[in-house]
């Protein structure tokens, strides 16, 4: 899903950003080439799950962080469906609203790179 992938990358650039290190320095951080950071800032290519993992560990981020839309407004995390809340409550009853988009955005997110792998 385009939508998954360019909040991938423009939560990225923002991290990237934020964290004041070089794309070399990222890059030599998480054992990837200075160009394989340009293409996923570019959307050219995304990272492997694994990569999202050393990426969020070197940028002081939780992997999740990186597919929430940091734009949406509390009423549209309120608006969750039923099925939605059930898989949140599923997993810790206790859960927040915070959390449960975290959650969905990023099943979303392995749900589009299989639906990519499959193709």
């Amino acid at each position: 899903m385009q939508y998954t992938e360019d909040l991938f990358r423009k939560n990225l650039f923002d991290a990237v950003v934020e964290s004041n290190l070089s794309n070399a320095e990222i890059a030599r951080r998480i054992d990837v080439s200075r160009s394989t950071i340009t293409k996923w800032l570019k959307g050219v290519s995304s990272p492997t799950q694994s990569k999202i993992i050393h990426i969020a560990r070197t940028l002081n981020k939780e992997p999740s962080w990186f597919f929430i839309d940091h734009s949406v407004n509390q009423a549209q995390i309120a608006n969750l469906n039923q099925a939605q809340l059930l898989i949140a409550n599923t997993i810790d009853p206790a859960i927040s609203e915070e959390d449960l988009k975290q959650i969905l955005t990023y099943i979303r997110f392995v749900q589009d790179k299989q639906g990519q792998a499959d193709s």
